[in-house]
């Protein structure tokens, strides 16, 4: 069976053995990762299949019949998730083994990642036992896998809806964290994957299922140590043309470094190289799992620029000098808007305390929709221009009441998905007022809007950053492919 089809069982199971199940569990107990809340996840995310807990002391658990062992099921096993002791994870594989299950998810945790010589034989023995029985290990020391389509998950409280990116972490906590907050950025899931120490499956292996994966469109890693440099280069560079690969690769610092170490006993890399990697391979680094939300967001939702020089709407005269100032250092041009757009601007923007050049401060004009809309369509169509980033002011709409504040955001979100021009645009909303109203607008606005398609930032160096990370992917893809 070819590699992919033998991890799509993983990713798409109809049977699955929970192993290291108490027979102490009982429903309505705090949620903590593990055996019996590994049951409880599955059944939040309505996975269809079949659950075999493996316990030799119960005869049920949580109203399922369990097994001694896993090749005492009566049917072979597509998947089996691993919460004992470390101590006892070589005799659950050497079962895996002699029933025939090759896809393993290990929970287990303290090997390597504990600095302690038993913790590092005991890691020894787990992957010469993987390596002889030809198993699949994902881990150890990882929550393993989260595929909404399939139902499948080790977190609590998971999303059900699926999407088009792909997370692939050796951080299980990261994994936890985008999970759950990636939707309020209108990113859902195609798969995530948490492989820990990964003994037996890398990043690499991975992407080589990812790369023909039609459920995902968008990639995003986080990494702190690989096994195999090259290929992985070479699979990014490839991969990256017809789907981007976002990667926040961490322990680039001597104190990250030395974390990684304690974490999943990675070695982590150099930063000089990495910098190399980024340039030659045209992946999208990030810094956070914040950046790497809104750089998934960019992507998802926006069109793609045909250059990097932006037009900053909606400031006061200081915040204006700031935004010019904050767009630069992030890598974009700022550059004055056509004599021609700035022609069409006066006929309807007094100059008095305003500025129309670039950045416009222009803020009076969320007071009236019309002339809004006269602006965004002019600077849109500004050929100096390649995208926009409007920070609508929500104090001055709502001098005009309520109704005003919906019809600017109505008006905002059309233009951003049909603009004639066809030009990105991001929004960051603000105000000068200190308003309770206001700011619990904002943080609506903010999940709201992205999960209509539309990108909502939560600063202006955020936009600023996405943009310039947007044109540089796509200035990659554009360039003749490498030799290579």
């Amino acid at each position: 069976m070819p590699w992919d089809a033998e991890l799509e069982r993983a990713f798409h199971p109809k049977t699955i053995a929970i192993v290291g199940v108490s027979s102490e569990a009982k429903r309505g107990a705090p949620w903590a990762p593990g055996g019996p809340a590994f049951i409880t996840s599955h059944e939040q995310l309505g996975f269809k299949g079949r659950i075999y807990p493996v316990n030799p002391k119960a005869s049920e658990v949580l109203g399922y019949k369990t097994y001694p062992t896993i090749s005492a099921i009566p049917e072979p096993v597509d998947l089996v998730i691993v919460s004992v002791p470390a101590q006892a994870l070589p005799d659950v594989l050497e079962d895996c083994i002699k029933a025939g299950a090759k896809n393993i998810h290990a929970f287990t945790a303290g090997f390597e990642e504990t600095g302690e010589k038993e913790g590092v034989e005991l890691g020894r023995k787990v992957r010469e036992i993987a390596q002889r029985g030809q198993l699949r290990l994902i881990g150890p020391n990882c929550m393993g896998l989260y595929v909404p389509s399939a139902g499948i998950g080790t977190f609590d409280q998971l999303p059900r809806k699926s999407g088009s990116v792909c997370f692939l972490s050796q951080s299980g906590g990261h994994c936890n964290w985008y999970a759950h907050y990636g939707p309020n950025y209108g990113v859902n899931f195609s798969k995530v994957i948490s492989f820990g120490n990964a003994y037996v499956l890398d990043s690499t292996d991975f992407l080589e299922y990812l790369a023909t994966d039609p459920e995902t469109k968008i990639i995003c890693m986080y990494l702190e140590g690989i096994k195999d440099g090259g290929k992985l280069w070479s699979q990014v560079r490839e991969i990256n043309r017809n789907k981007p690969v976002i990667i926040w690769k961490a322990g680039l610092t001597d104190h990250g470094s030395r974390a990684v170490a304690s974490h999943t006993a990675s070695l982590a890399g150099q930063e000089a190289i990495w910098r190399g990697f980024f340039a030659q391979t045209g992946a999208v680094p990030v810094f956070s799992l914040e950046e790497m939300a809104e750089m998934a967001m960019s992507f998802l939702y926006m069109k793609p620029p045909k250059g990097k020089r932006v037009a900053v709407m909606g400031l006061g005269g200081g915040t204006s000098v700031a935004a010019a100032d904050t767009c630069s250092r992030e890598g974009l041009d700022v550059p004055p808007l056509s004599q021609g757009t700035q022609n069409e601007l006066k006929k309807f923007i007094s100059l008095a305390g305003a500025s129309i050049r670039n950045p416009l401060d222009t803020g009076l004009v969320f007071r009236n929709v019309a002339n809004l809309a006269r602006e965004m369509e002019s600077v849109a169509a500004d050929p100096m221009i390649d995208m926009l980033i409007v920070m609508p002011h929500l104090d001055m709409a709502r001098h005009v009441g309520l109704e005003q504040v919906d019809k600017m955001v109505e008006y905002l979100c059309d233009f951003a998905k049909n603009n004639p021009a066809g030009k990105p645009i991001a929004f960051v909303f603000h105000s000068f007022a200190n308003d309770p109203w206001e700011s619990e607008l904002r943080s609506k606005l903010r999940v709201e809007l992205p999960n209509k398609g539309i990108p909502v930032y939560g600063t202006l160096t955020g936009a600023a950053r996405a943009l310039y990370r947007l044109a540089g992917y796509y200035r990659f893809q554009n360039a003749p492919a490498m030799e290579g």
